[in-house]
């Protein structure tokens, strides 16, 4: 969209001197309840006021995106790459903010992901009946509180600054880019915690709000000319009363008070973790939670409160990762969002939240970023310079508008990204020997697996790089030979069928082993990534099997740990998968729980982060095996459904549920009763798979006897 479609005739404005978070200012006559809207922008992230009261409860507003070209920007200086950009604007009623007379909008803008494109900006258009109302140079600013500013690691205010008077803007370059409004959920408070205090120390009061979450601390100090601060860091030490600097991320907001009754929180960014220091005068009175507003449509519980615990922990990490539009790795330390973390993650926050607007916005974020002349694919989306590597990250741009396609039933996201995803193939055809996929940017990391146990070296793992990207290549050929069908572009199915055969060849080749049956000596589940794609035989499958029932602990790294319990679940191995997924001993979720996690950790040793969503794709499974709720391969938005909860004699019970785009489905599994409850929707085609043969479902409430030739639990 071009910029006059959304703003008219006004104007990029800016402070006509440094400042680190000014205010803007603009008066206009209206009367009282007429019929008013406002698109805005404020970069990085603003808040908006008419006449004093606040006109929405948005936060970090516009979604994050890459807004356009800057000079730094590493992949354009480096490599001459060129990414698309955009700029989202938001749109709200004024109706019920307005006054008879002068009516005052004013605008606080702070940095957000903006820093590194230059300072804060403001563009705005109101409409009123027959008449608008622009930015431009008749808006005045000035310094608001703020007097530093670091998006990961806090805010500093004064509220003893004097208010100065309004001062006239400067106009900014107009940038060069795609304009949109923004179609994605905007972050909000979503309840508040009262803390408890735990500790205290002659400067410090400690507080602990009982989980690893997202959002700002607000304290109160009555002390004029008080400097008070919080810290926030994700665990706590009682033997030093102190919060440990590597589980703190750095994370400080300070305050000078002015001795008003006001509470003093950051504005323009966020903090993560569970425990919190605040410099004494001051008091903390409550966690306001904040991520994006993306409900929860699915529950999960069983008889295994280790199960129950990685759902609850999985929800909680991935919703403090979903802040300004995009899927984050990490709350605290970096907040980018991983084209790898996404794509592994995507099904399962699909799956278990109301995320499909948000998804789609981050499709185009992965999109917008994909070098228009090489097809080089970031780690990143948006766009900043990170470490990752081309299957697992890149293919991104294929994985998540599959994934959505099959949850939600839309293909437009794959159809309008098709041709992307051919260019892509050329990129990774492009940087590979004997069709094995070797290499990235020069100077760039060329990861396959990531976060092995005990280990994280770019090489020198078991399980090979070009192993672990070429088979990202072929499962993503795999996804464009189901879709092409379905989007109607079947004249590149006979090259992809070839394509997929050579690079399959070049695997067998250089990592099977035909004295064993195992692919790279299965080395971090390497014989798991062949299964997937097909590759292999019996004795693969049986080694990998002896291989896990071997272990009493996690071997693998943030793919195999996805990949592993699913082949072992999809070949008759549930009881196998189950334990996969209870071991106790360090590595393990169940040594995560041990430790009092609340949220999944980036590592299975010693984590830098402990709010990582990446190693919680498996938690879908808690869905599609355990409770048997899959689609057949043809299927797509739930048109058709199969009910098969696996066999694992050690779980006595499970229910769960999952909203889905054709309403709720429900699966109640009780050994006890021996029944298989099954509540459906309408407008779906069902079948209870049991002994052998599928039985016809109906909407509603199914009750399936548990046969005994076909006993789940005994």
């Amino acid at each position: 969209m071009r910029f006059e479609e959304l703003f008219g005739e006004a104007a990029w404005v800016q402070a006509d001197a440094p400042c680190v978070s000014p205010e803007f200012r603009a008066v206009f006559d209206a009367e009282a309840g007429e019929a008013a809207q406002i698109t805005v922008c404020g970069l990085g992230f603003f808040e908006l006021f008419l006449n004093g009261r606040r006109v929405s409860d948005d936060l970090f507003v516009p979604a994050n995106s890459h807004y356009h070209a800057y000079a730094d920007c590493f992949c354009a200086k480096e490599f001459g790459e060129e990414m698309t950009s955009r700029i989202y604007a938001v749109r709200y009623d004024l109706s019920a903010f307005l006054q008879d007379g002068e009516n005052e909008l004013t605008v606080a803008v702070g940095p957000g992901w903006y820093f590194r494109y230059g300072a804060c900006r403001l563009c705005f258009r109101i409409t009123l009946p027959g008449r608008e109302i622009v930015s431009g140079r008749s808006v005045g600013w000035r310094p608001g509180t703020m007097t530093a500013y670091e998006l990961t690691h806090g805010e500093t205010h004064d509220f003893t600054l004097p208010v100065q008077p309004w001062r006239d803007v400067t106009c900014a370059e107009l940038p060069d880019t795609d304009y949109q409004l923004q179609d994605c959920p905007a972050d909000r408070v979503i309840r508040s915690v009262v803390p408890r205090q735990i500790a205290e120390t002659p400067t410090e009061i400690f507080y602990d709000v009982g989980e690893n979450l997202t959002g700002r601390p607000v304290l109160r100090c009555a002390e004029a000319g008080a400097q008070i601060a919080v810290r926030t860091g994700e665990a706590f030490d009682a033997e030093t009363c102190s919060l440990p600097e590597r589980r703190a991320h750095k994370q400080v907001c300070s305050f000078r008070c002015d001795g008003t009754a006001r509470e003093y929180y950051p504005r323009f960014t966020w903090c993560a973790g569970q425990y919190f220091a605040v410099r004494k005068p001051a008091r903390m009175t409550r966690f306001d939670e904040i991520h994006a507003d993306v409900p929860v449509t699915s529950a999960f519980r069983s008889s295994s409160a280790q199960l129950n615990w990685f759902y609850d922990a999985f929800v909680r990490t991935q919703l403090s990762n979903m802040h300004a539009g995009i899927p984050s790795d990490c709350p605290h330390l970096e907040r980018r969002g991983y084209t790898g973390d996404g794509q592994l993650v995507c099904e399962a926050a699909m799956l278990l939240l109301d995320s499909r607007t948000f998804y789609r916005k981050w499709m185009r974020d992965v999109s917008d970023c994909q070098d228009r002349k090489s097809g080089h694919v970031q780690y990143t989306a948006p766009y900043v310079r990170s470490g990752g590597g081309p299957g697992g990250w890149g293919c991104a741009i294929v994985e998540v508008p599959y994934v959505y396609y099959k949850v939600f039933g839309d293909a437009g996201p794959f159809r309008t990204y098709y041709p992307q995803m051919l260019r892509w193939f050329d990129y990774l055809n492009d940087h590979s020997e004997n069709d094995l996929v070797v290499r990235d940017q020069p100077e760039q990391w060329c990861l396959g697996e990531w976060c092995v146990p005990g280990q994280k070296q770019i090489d020198g793992i078991p399980i090979p790089n070009p192993f672990v990207n070429t088979y990202f290549f072929i499962r993503s050929i795999d996804r464009l030979l189901e879709m092409a069908p379905v989007i109607g572009s079947v004249a590149q199915i006979p090259a992809l069928r070839e394509l997929r055969a050579r690079k399959a060849k070049a695997l067998v080749d250089a990592y099977f082993d035909p004295e064993t049956g195992d692919f790279a000596a299965d080395g971090n589940g390497a014989n798991a990534f062949a299964l997937d794609v097909g590759l292999g035989d019996e004795r693969t499958l049986r080694n990998l099997v002896a291989h896990v029932r071997a272990l009493d602990c996690v071997h693998t790294g943030i793919f195999g740990t996805d990949v592993v319990p699913r082949i072992l679940f999809e070949n008759g191995f549930a009881d196998l998968a189950y334990r996969f997924l209870t071991f106790r001993k360090q590595p393990s979720f169940g040594y995560m729980r041990a430790c009092g996690a609340t949220t999944l950790w980036e590592e299975w040793n010693d984590p830098r982060s402990m709010s990582h969503p990446m190693f919680g794709a498996a938690v879908r499974y808690l869905f599609q095996y355990i409770l048997g709720v899959r689609q057949t391969k043809d299927s797509c938005g739930f048109a058709k459904v199969v009910i098969d909860p696996a066999d694992i004699p050690d779980l006595t019970a499970a229910q769960g549920r999952l909203m889905t785009v054709r309403g709720t489905i429900a699966v109640d599994l009780c050994r006890k009763s021996g029944t298989l409850k099954i509540q459906l929707p309408h407008g779906i085609e069902a079948v209870c798979r049991q002994d052998g043969a599928d039985v016809p479902l109906h909407a509603g409430v199914n009750i399936v006897p548990l046969h005994s030739a076909h006993d789940f639990f005994s």
